[in-house]
């Protein structure tokens, strides 16, 4: 203990001593307040502290039992006050010890400590809720498709199939016409992570870390693949809508911005049968560049309502484009300005196969020698677009504009 500090602490004693004197209503010209012409405080304050002596400018120790005589000589005084200040130095030593100073106990008496891990939950999935998920029983899916053309605006627009009509008189031949048809093949992909924790860290956590670990891997699986079926390239995974060579697109009016005109540009183009279950996808930085844009009517291109939440519990902020949802896609569709960073589409049409879903492995016997655990974190699946025309993209500026 350092001089400094025991000097602040009998300084204290004392101080309390004659608070509690005073509140007993003692005088000033009490002994016990005064001693001579000096008052106790005056001494007490002005007391040199050498070794395990505490001497006063005029050579006394202060003994507070003793209400007629408290200043005593070194002599007859020494051994009640040494004692007592040893037992106070004792006491806040034993004090540090165990609350101050790690390797004498301090780890035995932590910190408050709050047994939840700060982290900031992303955006929920925004496709897996609204994809259609066909379970397989093995490693590939195939279904037969009608190759139906639904590219309204095109030249060779036929929702039948490349059916074929025509007037003809009576009893002239009739020429045959069939649809055409395809396969469309769904091929599980796995998709997997690792990692490994040191058994000690999971026996002395106050945190059930092997249920956190669960949680965050498992969000991050779906958000992971939720992504997937936006940019996927196909190269042993998902064919993502943007990456898709085959679904419907149209230029942006300005580049680097979107435009009230081209969300009108993407709505013809859609073809109106999917209207009903129409989505727009986009990131937050896309719906910005709409707020203050307004229809020929004066309104908002971005309308704004509030929903009942979950449960019917609380409020929720809903957004709309020409009466379509717009979801927020947390950053999976592309940034501001690129092709695909504005998404119009029925989701339903986006077919995942789902050989198997997020699971996660333990094993304490593969690290055993090194005292580790494994976890190991799998799912297997695949995804594409099952109609390409439900599908339109806000591509890049074109370059005749």
């Amino acid at each position: 203990m350092k001089t400094e500090e025991l000097q602040t602490i009998i300084s204290q004693i004392v101080k309390e001593q004659i608070e509690a004197v005073r509140a007993r209503g003692v005088q000033q010209d009490d002994p016990i307040i005064r001693h001579g012409t000096e008052p106790i405080m005056g001494n007490m304050i002005a007391a040199n502290i050498s070794g395990n002596l505490v001497t006063t400018k005029q050579g006394s120790v202060l003994d507070m039992s003793n209400r007629q005589n408290p200043w005593q000589s070194l002599s007859s005084g020494m051994e009640n006050f040494s004692k007592a200040i040893r037992e106070l130095i004792g006491n806040h030593q034993t004090k540090l010890l165990q609350e101050n100073t790690d390797p004498a106990g301090g780890y035995l008496v932590p910190e408050e400590f709050e047994a939840v891990m700060v982290q900031v939950d992303p955006v929920e999935s925004c496709l897996w809720p609204r994809v259609t998920i066909w379970p397989m029983g093995t490693d590939s899916l195939s279904m037969p498709k009608l190759e139906q053309r639904m590219d309204h605006s095109a030249s060779d627009y036929n929702p039948f199939a490349g059916i074929e009509w025509v007037w003809t008189q009576e009893g002239q031949s009739k020429e045959e016409t069939e649809p055409d048809f395809s396969m469309l093949e769904l091929i599980a992909h796995e998709l997997s992570g690792y990692t490994e924790v040191t058994n000690i860290l999971l026996e002395d956590s106050p945190l059930n870390l092997l249920n956190i670990f669960t949680g965050i891997f498992r969000k991050s699986w779906q958000w992971v693949t939720d992504r997937g079926f936006f940019r996927g390239n196909g190269a042993r995974q998902m064919l993502g809508i943007i990456q898709d060579p085959s679904v419907l697109s149209v230029p942006r009016q300005t580049a680097g911005a979107v435009t009230y005109q081209d969300i009108l540009n993407m709505d013809s183009k859609l073809n109106s049968c999917f209207d009903p279950n129409a989505h727009w996808f986009g990131s937050k930085a896309v719906y910005n560049s709409l707020r203050g844009q307004v229809d020929a009517n004066g309104h908002p291109v971005l309308q704004q309502h509030y929903m009942p939440g979950p449960g019917g519990v609380g409020m929720r902020q809903v957004e709309f484009l020409l009466g379509y949802p717009a979801i927020r896609s947390c950053e999976k569709t592309m940034p501001l300005g690129q092709r695909g960073d504005l998404v119009l589409c029925d989701p339903a049409l986006y077919y995942v196969g789902l050989r198997k879903g997020f699971s996660m492995d333990i094993s304490k016997h593969f690290r055993f020698r090194q005292n580790r655990t494994a976890l190991r974190v799998t799912g297997r699946l695949d995804g594409l677009c099952s109609i390409p025309e439900g599908f339109v993209l806000l591509d890049t500026v074109s370059v005749s504009s």
